[in-house]
């Protein structure tokens, strides 16, 4: 009978406290002050939303004001610290979506497309290319580190074929669309780093191969190997993927720049939309911030006029995602003019921009992640 109070006893104690506990932290979430970015995790943080009863109804104001709590919670980054140090002493090798390979190599894991989104991407891409039968539209998709590293996945792993999604595009396109092959370059190279540890895109010296497979099919002749000089610009950076998977966030990386040695570098870089007007492809200001691969063209903008002073009479419009951004250095001696669209940030259509520009060329560049998910291509090159 005694052992039974005493047990009861304890039980409310517990209890007691359990309640307090919750309502110390219910005090503490209304009394500090939320905060509007994650700087361990590189992104936005949700925020309260507006109560609506419509919303409400929906569920929408549901998710959202979960979605805020979550964010919002009181030691965020500390319990999720504690959790990924958790989950590696029980033997997890995936945090986030994101691979923890070996050698602290981070790895994201390849993106399985929505196949309406992408079967209208490619429509619209085809159709478009169809309708431009005087100009060269060409297709460069990069593999993801995923795709070309595995010798760095962990045990076990097994991220989707990306190599065979590629053919399936390549074979939708047909012919009207020039492919441009990079994959098999940059797995002569996967022992050299080709990939960040901690971000998802490649380096400086992955574009770089890149840049040399695609220059016949762009008109480019001659040796290259010779006619850039990389620069170190920074050797602290730690990027995406260890703020997105919480793993090897002292982790501290080298950004390169690589300049032309003997042509001209003289341009002007046109923001269009923000109004602004910059000589220079590189924002140095961006490597004082987390994200210092935004130090290549100071980011992802929806369209940028960069005119050159080349010889060349080329104007190319380059449909990219932010892997073109450290690639597009290498192109600037060649081209008189590089139009650079971003779709997931363009509002106009194709047809404001080949009416605008006097383009020659066509090139889409895209990280195979980022084409299988976008849903903004076939938005804006729907040919009327």
């Amino acid at each position: 009978m005694k052992k039974d109070r005493q047990r009861k006893v304890q039980e409310k104690l517990v209890g007691i406290i359990f309640i307090l506990t919750l309502f110390l932290f219910l005090i503490i979430n209304v009394i500090v002050p939320d905060r509007e970015k994650s700087v361990q995790e590189n992104r936005m943080l949700a925020t309260k939303p507006k109560f609506r009863l419509s919303s409400l109804i929906s569920g929408d104001y549901d998710e959202k004001f979960e979605a805020y709590m979550d964010d919002q919670f009181v030691g965020r980054d500390m319990w999720r610290k504690l959790k990924v140090t958790v989950d590696r002493i029980g033997g997890s090798r995936l945090e986030n979506g994101v691979y923890i390979g070996t050698n602290g190599q981070l790895l994201e894991q390849i993106e399985v497309a929505d196949e309406n989104h992408l079967a209208a991407n490619i429509k619209a891409i085809k159709s478009f290319s169809e309708s431009q039968s005087k100009i060269p539209v060409r297709m460069m998709l990069v593999p993801d580190a995923a795709n070309v590293l595995n010798h760095s996945l962990p045990a076990l792993a097994k991220p989707e074929d990306q190599t065979q999604m590629f053919s399936m595009v390549r074979k939708d396109l047909g012919d009207s669309v020039e492919w441009i092959d990079v994959s098999t370059e940059l797995n002569k190279h996967k022992t050299e780093k080709i990939y960040y540890k901690t971000d998802h895109h490649w380096t400086t010296l992955g574009a770089f191969y890149a840049f040399q497979a695609a220059a016949q099919s762009l008109g480019i002749e001659g040796d290259l190997s010779g006619k850039y000089v990389s620069y170190a610009v920074s050797d602290s950076f730690n990027g995406m993927l260890a703020s997105k998977s919480g793993v090897n966030l002292g982790e501290k990386e080298q950004i390169d720049i690589y300049v032309p040695t003997e042509e001209d570098t003289d341009l002007i870089v046109d923001y269009v939309d923000e109004g602004k007007r910059s000589t220079s492809l590189y924002d140095s200001s961006k490597l004082k911030e987390k994200d210092q691969y935004t130090v290549f063209l100071g980011g992802n903008s929806s369209l940028l006029d960069i005119r050159t002073v080349s010889t060349s009479t080329k104007r190319l419009l380059l449909v990219k995602d932010s892997f073109a951004n450290s690639f597009i250095p290498f192109l600037t001696p060649y081209y008189r003019e590089i139009v650079v669209v971003d779709p997931r940030y363009y509002s106009g259509t194709i047809n404001d921009l080949m009416d605008s520009y006097r383009i020659s060329e066509v090139l889409f560049l895209y990280s195979g992640n980022t084409f299988f998910k976008d849903n903004n291509i076939s938005g804006v090159f729907a040919v009327e």
